[in-house]
């Protein structure tokens, strides 16, 4: 990434020089305090004194406050590189993340402010969206226009996250449709960057799937999340039902596509394709359980933790590498890291249906694990992304 002369950025603290930067590492921060205050919850119930209910904060966290910045520092980072305009840095972005942490401590520490946290995040995605868009009109391209509409999609679920605090069973579908759209991402990015990568690193010949099938990857997904979040699940059970196991078949066909097998020695690349396998068996999940809200919202888990934990986990690791200009070589504990966001999802997933009981304890066991594995890429990552590039360059 080098599309602008080092003397622009020489003033400008490493931190904020790339989108990328301060976004990873607030999410990272912020995955371990946010679940260790979850896990503080699920021992001691009692000591929950806010007047927002603790399963509310904990979904909503995790989606706005955990995985949005990170869904900001790789939009905003890779623009510039799509685009050859200079990307967000100084104090655009510190407004912009700003904004981000302001909701974070008001949701925390003074909960009856919530208009103002709803506001700040909603100032956090308008600068997105304007910090994105902007540069993708700039150049006409149409197909990085995608992702404006799932940011609008996200900005409207967010609202009505707020607007339905009260509701539990309107707002947990609320925060579904929320993990949904991440995933939609994720099917687009993921689908961009997963083969490319596959393929770079182990010398294989790139061989495109066809327009129809990628399409039908993304848009079996969005059918899915639209489903599950306008009709009451009986009366669409059967429906669902062959719609999952139709998008399971064309998720695990791309997925098997890209030889996924052949990256065993390479954590950077099994991670990716380890997380993406978690679309289809989340869809065949649902397929199976799709009559049982109860075993939904457990299923949902592969996508909530595995999915979007581990592809979050996977490229902050990776970019972050990359656009510092590090060897693309993992330190000491980031693999394994990779392990157990993957074993934390199907824990949390499986254990509640293989036997309710099991139920607080697929929650105790996923959060540490949780825990260990963001602690470990906070640790090791936190002096790339404050130090200057080692190449010199700028970025």
């Amino acid at each position: 990434m080098n599309i602008e002369e080092p003397h622009v950025q020489q003033d400008i603290a490493p931190l904020w020089r790339l989108a990328f930067r301060a976004g990873f590492l607030g999410a990272g921060l912020f995955a371990v305090a946010a679940m260790i205050r979850w896990l503080l919850w699920v021992e001691a119930p009692a000591g929950w004194t806010a007047e927002i209910s603790p399963q509310w904060w904990h979904a909503h966290e995790m989606i706005f406050g955990f995985a949005l910045p990170v869904v900001a520092g790789f939009l905003l980072s890779a623009v510039a590189v799509w685009t050859g305009i200079a990307g967000t840095k100084g104090l655009r972005l510190q407004v912009l993340f700003g904004a981000w942490l302001l909701a974070r401590i008001i949701l925390w520490l003074a909960p009856s402010a919530v208009l103002l946290a709803w506001a700040a995040e909603m100032l956090f995605i308008a600068l997105l969206i304007y910090e994105l868009g902007s540069r993708v009109w700039a150049r006409r391209q149409w197909r990085n226009m995608l992702f404006l509409p799932v940011l609008l999609g996200l900005a409207v679920l967010n609202t009505t996250s707020y607007a339905t605090a009260d509701d539990f069973i309107l707002s947990t579908r609320l925060h579904y449709s929320a993990v949904w759209l991440i995933t939609i991402i994720i099917t687009i990015v993921g689908g961009r960057v997963t083969p490319l990568f596959t393929a770079n690193r182990l010398g294989l010949k790139k061989r495109p799937l066809p327009d129809w099938l990628e399409y039908s990857a993304i848009g079996s997904v969005a059918l899915v999340a639209g489903l599950l979040a306008i009709w009451p699940m009986p009366l669409i059970t059967d429906q669902l039902q062959v719609l999952c196991l139709l998008a399971f078949c064309i998720h695990l066909y791309r997925l098997a596509h890209w030889q996924g097998w052949k990256t065993g020695s390479v954590p950077l690349l099994w991670s990716m394709h380890l997380s993406y396998l978690c679309i289809p068996l989340a869809l065949l999940g649902i397929a199976i359980v799709g009559d049982n809200p109860v075993a939904v919202k457990n299923i949902m888990h592969l996508l909530a933790i595995g999915t979007i934990g581990g592809m979050i986990l996977a490229m902050m690791s990776r970019v972050s590498l990359g656009h510092t200009g590090r060897a693309m070589e993992l330190s000491g504990g980031v693999a394994t890291a990779f392990a157990l966001i993957f074993i934390a999802a199907i824990v949390r997933a499986i254990l509640p249906i293989i036997d309710p009981v099991l139920t607080h304890w697929s929650w105790r066991i996923s959060a540490a694990l949780w825990i260990v594995a963001f602690a470990v890429f906070v640790f090791r990552y936190y002096p790339v992304l404050t130090k200057p590039r080692v190449d010199g360059k700028p970025g």
